[in-house]
């Protein structure tokens, strides 16, 4: 068996102005992002990261819940709603613009880019053979790589179902951690970008949830 290289000979940062991460992340980012990949994983890690693609799902999902869930039900898609649209259209978005980290696809050669097929509606991407590509970079020297939008959105969402069905919470929390993985496996994100970006999601979720239950908690006169 041929030995691992080493991280700085695997990937070009390449731009003298980018702004090297440290080596602890490049190696992860190797060992993930390549060593470890698989045929399967090539399709798998893909189609977590495509959120657009379960839409369908999603949307049975959400009226599933809306119908037979009850007020209970019905409290946590306003939480969901309210997590999702202040964790990634304030605060994600804000922070992005702000630190403006590149993502490593965009920063280094070396860096396998993997994605679905393209197709029309978006689910029928998840039928089609994924892409497997290596980075070629375009000296970028700002980028939308922290924190991970996919990631923290995740956790929101699993973190607010936690507080009304605890046991599904448990499955999205596992779900959430798949997708955060699948985000550095298809070379969107750094390794660092994830664990900020999980506590995030958390401490967006029970944010909300807390502030709505005080607020819909009936006051006695």
């Amino acid at each position: 068996m041929n030995p691992t290289p080493s991280a700085s000979s695997m990937f070009d940062v390449g731009s003298s102005t980018f702004n090297v991460p440290p080596a602890w992340d490049l190696s992860l980012l190797h060992q993930i992002n390549t060593a470890w990949s698989h045929p399967v994983l090539d399709w798998l890690m893909p189609a977590l990261s495509a959120i657009e693609a379960w839409l369908p799902l999603i949307i049975i999902a959400v009226l599933l819940t809306a119908w037979r869930g009850g007020k209970h039900g019905r409290v946590m898609l306003l939480c969901l709603t309210i997590a999702l649209g202040l964790g990634d259209g304030v605060i994600s978005n804000t922070l992005k613009k702000t630190i403006g980290r590149v993502r490593p696809r965009d920063a280094m050669e070396g860096v396998i880019v993997r994605d679905l097929g393209t197709a029309s509606p978006a689910f029928m991407r998840l039928f089609e053979k994924p892409v497997v590509k290596a980075s070629e970079p375009r000296g970028e020297t700002r980028g939308k790589s922290f924190p991970s939008s996919h990631t923290a959105n995740m956790f929101a969402a699993a973190t607010v179902i936690a507080c009304f069905y605890r046991r599904a919470g448990m499955l999205m929390y596992l779900l959430a951690a798949a997708v955060a993985y699948s985000r550095i496996y298809c070379g969107a994100h750094w390794p660092s970008d994830i664990p900020p970006s999980m506590a995030l999601g958390v401490l967006v979720g029970l944010g909300v949830v807390t502030v709505v239950r005080r607020t819909m908690k009936p006051t006695n006169h």
